[in-house]
């Protein structure tokens, strides 16, 4: 089991190792796809696993072109039901369009009820030193409709979802389905890195045994810059990103569960624990 924090535990202690846990990844080669703001997180835990990391953001997180609507939901807050955020990513930019017209953010967010998509988004808002309300067990939009429903009736309920420019539109499209009110007000979109590094497209031409996404953008983004190869398996976060990849020729060798950083490092290290038991 991999912990960000404590590293790779061998539960099974096993001989070959003298039951000192070791890491499955040394020796392997990864490819980091995430935006380069974001990926420490990720690369540092692989590299303490002895993996090596080759960053190749794929994508750049980027606020909206046009933010007067977002600015507008976040100085009428208050009127809204519920707030659900669907990533961390969200939160931040709530955040920061909230200092830009002078709102305290967290004043403005506890004057309603919360929800999010997984635990990551979760402890940011906490971090805020906000509740949330409802975090549903599967980390997927679906599931924030169907715990939202069990949580209260939502007929008639504003909500607010500060999302990504690309959003799937289920959470939206579910929650009207209830009797919501719903208004999805763009807060990031992504956008294609244009000049990657060549070092790490030689690198990547030169062999890898793992590619990870954490986000559908993240597979195309990644496409767009090998020219369209599939360079090798995929180590993805979710069934979202997990169909994205799919779609592109991916085979999937590991798949986050749960849907966080920890779970995809933990994911990928079955695998290749899996791999080197063959």
């Amino acid at each position: 089991m991999y912990d960000l924090h404590q590293g790779w535990e061998n539960r099974e202690g096993a001989a070959g190792d003298g039951g000192r846990g070791v890491s499955p990844l040394i020796g392997r080669t990864l490819v980091v796809t995430r935006a380069a703001a974001q990926a420490a997180g990720l690369v540092d835990a692989l590299e303490a696993l002895g993996a090596k990391v080759v960053r190749l953001p794929a994508i750049k997180i980027e606020p909206p072109m046009d933010q007067r609507a977002l600015h507008h939901a976040v100085q009428n807050t208050a009127e809204y039901d519920w707030v659900i955020f669907t990533s961390a990513n969200g939160v931040d930019f709530f955040r920061t369009a909230a200092e830009a017209v002078g709102v305290d953010v967290k004043g403005v967010l506890a004057s309603t009820r919360l929800s999010c998509v997984g635990p990551a988004t979760a402890n940011t808002l906490e971090a805020l030193g906000l509740t949330v309300e409802v975090v549903p067990e599967t980390h997927r939009a679906e599931a924030v409709v169907d715990a939202l429903a069990a949580h209260q009736s939502l007929l008639g309920k504003r909500v607010l979802i500060p999302t990504v420019a690309e959003a799937r539109p289920v959470l939206r499209d579910g929650l009207q389905e209830l009797g919501a009110e719903v208004d999805a007000v763009t807060a990031y979109r992504t956008v294609s890195v244009e000049n990657p590094d060549p070092g790490a497209l030689d690198q990547i031409g030169q062999g890898v045994d793992l590619v990870t996404f954490t986000s559908p953008s993240a597979v195309r983004g990644f496409h767009r810059l090998v020219d369209g190869e599939v360079v090798a398996d995929a180590g993805v976060i979710g069934p979202v990103t997990a169909d994205a990849a799919r779609d592109l020729g991916y085979r999937v060798a590991a798949e986050a569960d749960p849907f966080t950083i920890s779970g995809l490092v933990e994911a990928i290290s079955s695998h290749f624990k899996g791999a080197r038991h063959a």
